[in-house]
């Protein structure tokens, strides 16, 4: 189960690097543009749900003991997460300058900076956990 568990995770983290880091690639090329396609969400959302799979996992494989050499891999699955969580304010339905409460800002270069750090979470934690340095 344990070994089920750690592929889950692997898979998960090696998934998510490469979808986050191909969103934020694709936010950059697009970011005067005003709005995305509902596909473009779904793999928005895709990518999310891939974090949150990444961290069940993690949890479980914490919980059975299979503790990260580098303690700071939690810390960059936490931020993972918690980046997860602000990206839940964007989406084809939601404008998030009503959350910015009249902020002259692009919300594209948001996303692009969000999806960015995501990626960058999923990056370190690679290098701490599966490969270990």
């Amino acid at each position: 189960m344990i070994t089920l568990l750690l592929w889950i995770h692997v898979a998960a983290a090696l998934s998510g690097f490469v979808l986050s880091g191909v969103i934020a690639y694709f936010v950059l090329r697009r970011v005067k543009q005003e709005t995305f396609s509902r596909s473009f969400w779904r793999w928005q959302r895709a990518a999310q749900w891939i974090t949150v799979v990444l961290g069940a996992s993690g949890v479980g494989l914490y919980l059975s003991g299979q503790r990260p050499r580098d303690p700071l891999h939690l810390l960059y699955g936490a931020l993972a997460l918690f980046t997860i969580m602000l990206l839940g304010g964007f989406g084809p339905d939601r404008d998030p300058r009503d959350l910015l409460q009249g902020w002259k800002v692009n919300p594209q270069w948001i996303l692009f900076g969000l999806d960015v750090f995501l990626w960058s979470m999923y990056g370190r934690g690679l290098t701490t956990g599966f490969f270990g340095f």
